[in-house]
């Protein structure tokens, strides 16, 4: 692998390491994104090879998928990333990343770019990625002019895909105010909630998006008017998964919805174990108050 980023959760804490974090994060994804399109010798990759691969990486994100059929791509395109070091084909033709990742990287940085100019076009036009969210609020974190485009967007984007992509930028950038905001936000928004909800379910739980948003509607429902759901079950027998995204100290909005939904899992000891020793790591006001109101018998979701 040419290059690596941390993935676990926790693996930095406290405030000097988060602000390390960012840093290891923001530095990484441009060494990154500098590496790859610069791979070659400036003679060999030209302006248009750049175009090509970030072309390509844009649309695999467009299309949720990691591999691209060459009836899908342009022949301009197609001759370059034939000859590209990090895009390989496979038996079938297919183009791919070398590493999966970098699609993650490359709209990240492009997504920001328009952020930096004070635009969310970029930005409404899909949900992105927890993977591409952790990049753009590493560059988002030391940059004011795109912190206050993003709460603006968050709080009053025209879109919800707009407003939950923002928030879930602002959300892992570390700052406990920025967490507390955007967990604000999705309690009273809720096709923004909705949407960051059925993230996490389809992330943690490892479910196709359909149904993780099917899941997530009952689970709210059930949570909400104290009835039974037909996907009860899967929460409960998921509840070790979302007790585990509890301790994910890069995301405060993620570790919420975690809460949310185990609120369906009342007499689960191990949730409310793992709920209990959340309370002693947490730096967001919102989220302790969601970690009480689930050890009390009821949703976050009821929460002034």
């Amino acid at each position: 692998m040419w290059f690596a980023m941390p993935t676990a959760a926790g693996d930095l804490d406290g405030n000097g390491n988060e602000v390390n974090r960012r840093q290891l994060l923001g530095t990484t994804a441009a060494t990154a994104v500098s590496g790859f399109l610069g791979g070659r010798p400036i003679r060999e990759l030209s302006l248009a090879d750049h175009e090509a691969v970030e072309w390509f990486a844009w649309h695999l994100w467009q299309h949720r998928k990691d591999e691209l059929d060459p009836l899908q791509i342009p022949g301009s395109i197609a001759s370059r990333l034939s000859r590209h070091p990090h895009v390989m084909q496979t038996t079938e033709g297919a183009y791919r990343f070398t590493d999966p990742a970098l699609t993650d990287v490359l709209v990240a940085h492009r997504v920001f770019g328009d952020i930096a100019q004070g635009s969310g076009h970029l930005l409404a036009t899909a949900q992105t990625s927890h993977a591409t969210d952790l990049t753009i609020s590493a560059l988002a974190a030391d940059d004011d002019g795109a912190r206050r485009g993003l709460t603006a967007w968050m709080r009053r984007g025209a879109t919800a895909v707009l407003r939950v992509n923002s928030a879930g930028i602002l959300a892992k950038v570390g700052a406990p105010e920025l967490g507390d905001a955007a967990i604000c936000t999705l309690r009273a928004d809720q096709d923004a909630r909705h949407l960051y909800l059925t993230a996490v379910a389809s992330r943690v739980l490892n479910l196709p998006w359909e149904q993780a948003s099917h899941v997530v509607s009952e689970a709210v429902a059930q949570a909400v008017n104290q009835t039974p759901g037909a996907s009860s079950g899967i929460i409960e027998v998921a509840s070790r998964q979302l007790s585990n995204e509890l301790a994910n100290a890069r995301d405060a909005a993620a570790r919420w919805c975690s809460a949310v939904l185990l609120a369906n899992c009342h007499n689960d000891s191990g949730a409310r174990s793992a709920l209990m020793s959340a309370v002693q790591q947490e730096a967001c006001r919102e989220n302790l108050r969601a970690y009480a109101a689930v050890l009390a018998g009821t949703t976050p979701l009821a929460i002034g």
